[in-house]
C-alpha cells in the first residue's frame, strides 16, 4: 500500500481503516498541509482514553494533549521541516520522547515516530508507550545515583560533577572548594532516639543544607552524617566564607524530634582547588584532614586546610 503512495495511486481509504486500526499500536493519520486528523485507531483510544473525532487537528492534538512545552515545539518542527508541497516519496519523522496527558488526567511516556506520504498528502503518527520502561530507568538511575535515606546525590554524582565541571573552571584563574562537613553530636542522637530518630535529623540537615548551597554547589551524602559541597567556578574566597557562615547557622537552630527540642552543631573541612589539590580525591582528603584537625580541637566551626594567600 505505500508503494502505491509512492507511485502516486489513490488510496482506497476504507482497506486502510481496516489495516490500521488492527495494528497493536496507537496510530494516527492526518491530510496534509492541514492536518485535519482522519483517523485514530483502537490502539490509540484504549491508550490515551480520547474518543475518535476528540481532536479535529494535529495542531490541536498537540496543544492540549503534550505535557511540555519543549515537546510541543519539537512535533511541530520535525514536521513541517519534512513537509514541501513539491516533495515526492516518502519522508520519516525520526523517533522522539513525548509525555501526552490522556483523558483520565494521567501521563504516558511514548516514543512518536512518523511517516509522510506525499503524492497523497498524508501523514501517519504512531506512539509506542515507553512508561514502564523510562519507570524502570528512573528507578535504577535513583539506585545508582542518589543517596536513598535522603534523596541527595552520592559520591558517583559528586565525581561525575567534578568531571564535568573542572575543564571549565580549572583555568589558570580558576578556583573551586570542596566543604566536608561533619555533625557534632549526631552519635548521642542515634543513642538516644534510635536509628529512626537519627534518620529523622539527617533527612532535615540534608534539607538545610540545599537551602543553604542553593544552585551555587552540589551537595552530596557520603555516609553516615558526612556530606560534602561541592563549589566550582568561584569568584572570590568570600563565597566560601559566607556559605559556612550560613551552613553553621541553619544547623545550629534547634531540630524537632519525638516531640523535643534537640541541637546539634556542625564542624566543616575546606580544601581550594588548585591550591590544595588537582584532583577530587586529594581535595577530599585535605578537607578530611582540615576537619580533623577541627574535631580533635573540639572546635566546630569551619576552617581551610591551608589558608589561601589572599585570604
Amino acid at each position: 500500500m505505500l508503494e502505491r503512495a509512492a507511485n502516486g495511486a489513490n488510496l482506497p481509504f476504507r482497506d486502510l481503516h481496516i489495516i490500521l486500526d488492527a495494528l497493536p499500536t496507537p496510530l494516527s493519520w492526518a491530510t496534509l498541509p492541514g492536518g485535519q486528523i482522519r483517523f485514530v485507531n483502537r490502539f490509540f483510544t484504549n491508550t490515551f482514553g480520547y474518543a475518535d473525532g476528540e481532536f479535529s487537528t494535529v495542531d490541536d492534538w498537540i496543544d492540549r494533549a503534550y505535557v511540555l512545552e519543549e515537546d510541543r515545539r519539537q512535533a511541530r518542527v520535525r514536521w513541517k521541516e519534512l513537509w514541501e508541497v513539491e516533495s515526492t516519496g516518502i519522508a520519516e519523522v525520526e523517533p522522539f520522547e513525548v509525555q501526552v496527558l490522556c483523558a483520565d488526567g494521567s501521563i504516558r511516556t511514548v516514543q512518536h515516530r512518523g511517516i509522510l506520504l506525499h503524492e497523497v498528502g498524508v501523514g501517519i503518527a504512531t506512539f509506542e508507550d515507553i512508561s514502564d520502561r523510562k519507570l524502570a530507568e528512573d528507578v535504577l538511575r535513583r539506585i545508582a545515583f542518589e543517596d536513598p535515606l535522603t534523596g541527595l546525590p552520592n559520591r558517583r554524582v559528586l565525581q561525575e560533577r567534578w568531571s564535568k565541571s573542572m575543564p571549565i573552571s580549572g583555568g589558570p584563574e580558576g578556583m573551586a572548594a570542596l566543604l566536608l562537613i561533619d555533625l557534632d553530636g549526631f552519635k548521642g542522637i542515634n543513642d538516644r532516639f534510635g536509628h529512626d530518630g537519627g534518620d529523622e535529623v539527617l533527612t532535615e540537615v540534608a534539607r538545610r543544607l540545599c537551602d543553604s548551597v542553593g544552585i551555587s554547589g552540589l551537595v552530596c551524602r557520603l555516609g553516615g552524617d558526612e556530606f560534602v559541597v561541592l563549589l566550582p567556578h568561584l569568584r572570590t574566597l568570600e563565597q566560601v566564607e559566607q556559605l559556612c557562615w550560613r551552613i553553621e547557622t541553619a544547623l545550629s537552630r534547634p531540630f524537632a524530634l519525638a516531640a523535643r527540642s534537640i541541637t546539634l552543631g556542625a564542624s566543616i573541612g575546606a580544601s581550594l582547588y588548585p591550591q590544595d589539590g588537582r584532583d577530587l580525591h586529594d581535595l577530599l582528603k585535605r578537607a578530611d584532614e582540615a576537619l580533623y584537625r577541627l574535631k580533635t580541637l573540639r572546635k566546630g566551626g569551619w576552617g581551610w586546610f591551608k589558608v589561601p594567600a589572599s585570604a
